[in-house]
């Protein structure tokens, strides 16, 4: 079986934030990052922390923001990694974002964890297709197809959880790489999507910048929300169907 998503673009238009804050938990990374369009620089930190969140953001954060000499009344915008990832991690993270922005009363805008990994594959190594793939449970994985489209990693279809060797064909004209933790489970996705990928890069956790640069893209289209309405994207599948051999799925 299969879960998919897919979310319709709100257009609208506000003037452009100057200090935008980045904030990712979806994994056992604690990622920040601040851009300042003003002075033209970002600022990025990543913390491995295992499962200390709720311990260490709102600290990390306020470092962060000492360290690029503001305050947190000077952040216009919250870009948050809204997930797929660890549930207990992303609920962390979307908590915090909903209290600073509505206390602020800024927006804030979401961002797939798996558009983040595709964006920095297409930073780094110039990739412009990418099939990512992050472990879901056993054979399941959180899965996305991204095209490059004016310098950012546009999904492709839907995101989506399955049986990696269920995941969708994918177009065997193009060049395609694989991104993410999933594609332990390499021969599975090639046989399903019916496509040998180039090279594959397990990138552990989303990066700041990339974060960053994909909200802000999003913001400038309109695709921004209130504090409240932000949300996590769990994309997971319901357990009822499992085997009852199985091992019950972590928490995490």
């Amino acid at each position: 079986m299969k879960k998919e998503t897919s979310e319709i673009p709100i257009e609208r238009s506000i003037e452009l934030p100057k200090k935008v804050l980045a904030i990712d938990t979806s994994t056992k990374a604690c990622v920040l990052g601040l851009s300042d369009s003003v002075s033209g620089e970002i600022r990025t930190a990543t913390e491995i922390v295992g499962r200390t969140h709720s311990e260490i953001i709102l600290p990390k954060i306020m470092t962060l923001l000492k360290d690029c000499d503001i305050t947190l009344e000077d952040v216009d915008l919250i870009v948050y990694g809204k997930g797929p990832g660890s549930f207990t991690g992303l609920r962390i993270g979307v908590g915090v974002v909903q209290g600073l922005a509505f206390g602020l009363d800024i927006p804030v805008v979401g961002i797939s964890s798996l558009a983040c990994l595709a964006q920095e594959v297409f930073r780094l190594e110039n990739k412009s297709h990418a099939i990512v793939a992050l472990s879901a449970r056993l054979q399941e994985v959180y899965h996305g197809s991204y095209a490059e489209i004016d310098g950012f990693m546009s999904l492709v279809g839907k995101e989506g959880v399955c049986e990696a060797s269920e995941m969708p064909q994918e177009d065997k004209e193009l060049s395609w790489v694989g991104v993410g933790s999933g594609w332990a489970l390499r021969s599975e996705i090639e046989s399903g999507t019916q496509i040998s990928v180039d090279n594959v890069f397990d990138i552990p956790h989303p990066n700041a910048i990339d974060l960053l640069s994909l909200g802000i893209n999003a913001f400038q289209k309109g695709l921004f929300v209130d504090a409240l309405s932000a949300q996590p994207e769990y994309l997971r599948e319901t357990v009822a169907n499992l085997p009852k051999t199985a091992s019950p799925p972590s928490s995490t």
